[in-house]
């Protein structure tokens, strides 16, 4: 329980390069979710609404991770959020969508490394707890 109210050195929640990280994840995953909520593709399905669904959920868990102070939280949405994108930039190419290759570079660049970076500060301070 001390990791929801420990705080760095400096005194604060997180350090403000992990801010990013937060912004990229909660901006670029609601961004997508709701763009496709709100204009369906013509297959839409359950699975579009899955992965609608699945997204969002994610963005909340991260939102109330930060709003609970509780970096264990923090840690396991991020970590969730990495994993669904991991395995979805691998189907892209399991499945042969050649239509969202080009997807892939930024999804990693923006979402995957990102938060694994993430990840690794958050388990180091668990450690270090």
């Amino acid at each position: 329980m001390s990791s929801a109210s420990s705080s760095t050195p400096s005194g604060h929640f997180l350090p403000k390069w992990f801010w990013i990280i937060i912004g990229l994840q909660v901006a670029i995953v609601s961004f997508f979710a709701l763009s496709t909520l709100f204009n369906p593709p013509p297959d839409f399905n359950y699975t579009t609404m899955t992965y609608i669904t699945r997204n969002l959920t994610a963005v909340l868990a991260i939102v109330l991770a930060v709003w609970l102070r509780s970096r264990t939280a923090l840690f396991v949405a991020l970590a969730a959020r990495c994993v669904t994108d991991i395995v979805d930039a691998t189907t892209v190419f399991t499945m042969n969508a050649t239509y969202l290759n080009s997807v892939v570079p930024m999804v990693v660049a923006l979402l995957i490394i990102p938060a694994i970076i993430g990840i690794a500060y958050l388990w180091k301070h668990m450690q270090d707890s």
